[in-house]
């Protein structure tokens, strides 16, 4: 029988460093977010991912979540997200977002997580710009935004 699963490679090293992330935040862990084990449950850390990348693409195009005003949406295609360790409450989450890949009418969007300067959990979101038609090509000036946070490069002050 053929192995019919889609599983992603363990993390790159560097992106066990907090310092590869050019956007870097906190966020505090929430008692209700807590499972029978004590500690942070998994839907808890991929909100913490979903909000770290969210944040980022925010910052990068002001209207993205703006229904109103966007010329364009972002809608995630694939999300792949390592667990490398418990998270416990209470206690202070940082997260690293950047740009992982860059493609036609896609990025990818990836995240780290750090708990007293440890890497907790990675997470690379896929996420597609789409028009009223499907998916479109990623705007040149858009394109040079999303270079300006590679994973890699240097973290603005």
């Amino acid at each position: 029988m053929s192995d019919w699963t889609t599983t992603a490679a363990r993390p790159h090293e560097m992106r066990l460093r907090l310092d590869s992330y050019p956007v870097i935040d906190a966020v505090g862990a929430r008692y209700g977010d807590m499972d029978s084990n004590a500690h942070l449950n998994n839907l808890a850390l991929e909100s913490m991912h979903e909000n770290a990348r969210a944040t980022m693409n925010r910052s990068l195009f002001a209207d993205i979540y703006d229904r109103k005003h966007r010329r364009l949406r972002l809608v995630t295609s694939q999300n792949a997200v390592h667990f490398l360790a418990e998270v416990h409450w209470p206690g202070t989450i940082q997260t690293g977002a950047g740009v992982g890949r860059i493609g036609r009418t896609s990025f990818v969007a990836s995240t780290g997580l750090f708990v007293d300067g440890a890497c907790v959990g990675v997470c690379d979101t896929v996420l597609v710009f789409l028009g009223d038609d499907g998916p479109v090509p990623i705007p040149e000036e858009w394109l040079a935004v999303l270079e300006t946070v590679r994973l890699g490069a240097p973290r603005s002050t």
